[in-house]
């Protein structure tokens, strides 16, 4: 492992292993608790030369951010090289970014400096499985095909993809643990994942972007008979929200457990969008809220 070391000798929490500030700060604080047991978010604060005592507490608990400057002075008190130093502020930017723009910039930056120290993190792999519409796909069609190679499968794609893609595609799966080489091919490891997390939060969100072209552009590609669409448009309370988001999570369970009870053998890759959002700004009593 890449180890870094604080100015006084002791070893320090690998900060490339990190994709959320926040985690590295509370396991460096509990490591730092753990070798000198009056350490304390106070010390550190007044270290830092930071004048609430209570502040980096709030940080790690997600209640308040940091500035440049603030970050860069906890950065000095916690003793991180330059280029650490580097890695941390966009650590920062990354989770703090306020558009997906932003969040894709600054993890780039991160799975970029990770890449040139030869660092591997698993956020990085999830990161480019869901920034492909492809991949999940790729994942799914090997159930159905006697040929699993990669030049064999990227022919029956639509939009078709290279074969270099698919290869690409199977190199990341594989480091992920979602499917296995075998003979003659690829076979899942799982019959269902599911995204979670930050960095594949930010990924998934990509994916469904592109999903969502893929889906405007299978009305010019398949015949009416072979695509389903339907949209509604209502007025509801905040209230009837939470109940209709839980009503489609539950609707995606029922998907998964009537595709899982099939009987007979599968013939093709399906997508499904589930999209459910506001077209109007909050009206309470008549005026805008």
């Amino acid at each position: 492992m890449y180890m870094v070391f604080t100015n006084k000798g002791g070893s320090m929490a690998d900060i490339y292993q990190y994709s959320d500030y926040r985690a590295f700060l509370r396991d460096w604080f509990k490591e730092q608790k753990s070798s000198k047991p009056n350490f304390s978010h106070q010390y550190l604060a007044s270290k830092a030369g930071i004048g609430s005592s209570g502040f980096v507490l709030h940080v790690m608990k997600g209640e308040r951010n940091l500035t440049k400057s603030v970050l860069l002075k906890i950065a000095r008190a916690m003793g991180l090289s330059a280029n650490q130093t580097d890695y941390f502020e966009d650590l920062v930017s990354f989770c703090q970014a306020k558009t997906q723009s932003e969040k894709d910039f600054y993890f780039s930056k991160i799975a970029a400096a990770r890449k040139s120290l030869s660092v591997k993190n698993l956020d990085d792999q999830q990161y480019e499985f869901y920034s492909r519409w492809y991949n999940s796909v790729l994942r799914e069609i090997i159930t159905i095909v006697k040929d699993s190679r990669p030049e064999a499968l990227a022919k029956l794609l639509i939009p078709k993809i290279a074969p270099s893609e698919a290869k690409k595609g199977f190199r990341v799966m594989e480091k992920l643990g979602i499917i296995k080489k075998e003979k003659g091919g690829y076979a899942q490891t799982e019959a269902f994942i599911e995204g979670g997390g930050p960095v594949r939060n930010i990924a998934v969100i990509n994916y469904q972007k592109e999903m969502l072209r893929v889906a405007l552009e299978a009305w010019d590609r398949f015949k009416e008979t072979e695509i389903s669409a339907s949209t509604l448009t209502l007025c509801m309370s905040e209230e009837l929200v939470e109940k209709i988001k839980e009503e489609t999570r539950e609707f995606k369970k029922r998907l998964f457990q009537i595709v899982a009870d099939e009987q007979k053998a599968p013939e093709r890759v399906y997508h499904i969008n589930i999209n459910f959002f506001p077209v109007s700004k909050a009206v309470k009593e008549g005026r805008e809220v």
